[in-house]
């Protein structure tokens, strides 16, 4: 009888702290963000580097357990194109929990509200007059946002009719705990301005990571860009990305 109850305290206290631990935060954002950004983020909110490198060094990438999943995703950029890597990192001081962050992260047809600054036409506009889940790769079928429920090890598809880049059709394939989420973006068809179409499939990724911290929780987006060189590309794709990217992760923090 002893050895029975012995056996089911060792059990229940080894489930008590595997739930202590799935459960816990990564600590403060001074624990996960290097010390040099610490202080400007924490008063203005949001710091964005954009790099133009063939292989990259993130700087404001957080130190986290799906850090390493970021840095396994950035595109192998050929010679002689034309490299873009944006990062912004966010501090939002009222955290929601990942879950609703993820739910948040999966809505899709939600991001028909994204409004951004247009060089071209200079002016505000919507981002995307299109936006939705799609049954399959470059399907056009529209299907609910799958937007409820834990997204750990789950892909989805979705098409998005981007105001400048027209029709891109993604994959979005994702990872989450209890206080850490990661959705990545990757376009399954190429990409351009008009006809110009300098983008090839998986040729673009966007990581979203979400943190959630003792004191608040951290948003960090990240675009990785590998671009054929054609006249006068370089220029507009830097332009409309830095936009689209601003725009994207502003959005979304508002949503919060």
């Amino acid at each position: 009888m002893k050895k029975t109850v012995f056996l089911m305290t060792f059990l229940l206290l080894g489930v008590c702290t595997s739930m202590f631990a799935q459960n816990k935060t990564s600590g403060k954002v001074s624990d996960i963000v290097d010390a040099k950004y610490v202080d400007a983020l924490k008063r203005d909110g949001k710091i964005v580097i954009t790099h133009e490198d063939q292989v990259v060094n993130l700087k404001l990438m957080p130190k986290t357990a799906y850090a390493s999943k970021i840095v396994n995703s950035l595109i192998k950029k050929q010679p002689k194109h034309f490299y873009y890597t944006y990062e912004a990192l966010y501090f939002v001081p009222e955290t929601i929990s990942v879950q609703r962050a993820s739910e948040i992260a999966r809505s899709i047809s939600k991001m028909t509200n994204v409004k951004y600054y247009s060089n071209t036409r200079r002016k505000i506009t919507y981002l995307y007059p299109k936006a939705y889940m799609t049954e399959g790769e470059n399907s056009n079928v529209a299907i609910a946002d799958v937007n409820y429920g834990n997204s750990d090890g789950k892909t989805f598809y979705c098409l998005m009719d981007d105001a400048s880049f027209g029709v891109t059709h993604y994959r979005l394939d994702f990872i989450q705990s209890s206080n850490e989420f990661l959705q990545v973006f990757r376009n399954t068809d190429d990409m351009g301005l008009g006809p110009i179409r300098a983008i090839m499939p998986k040729d673009l990724v966007i990581n979203l990571l979400i943190q959630e911290c003792d004191d608040g929780m951290v948003v960090y987006l990240c675009a990785d860009l590998d671009s054929k060189k054609m006249p006068g590309v370089r220029g507009k794709i830097t332009e409309s990305m830095t936009a689209r990217m601003d725009a994207i992760s502003s959005w979304f923090v508002s949503m919060m």
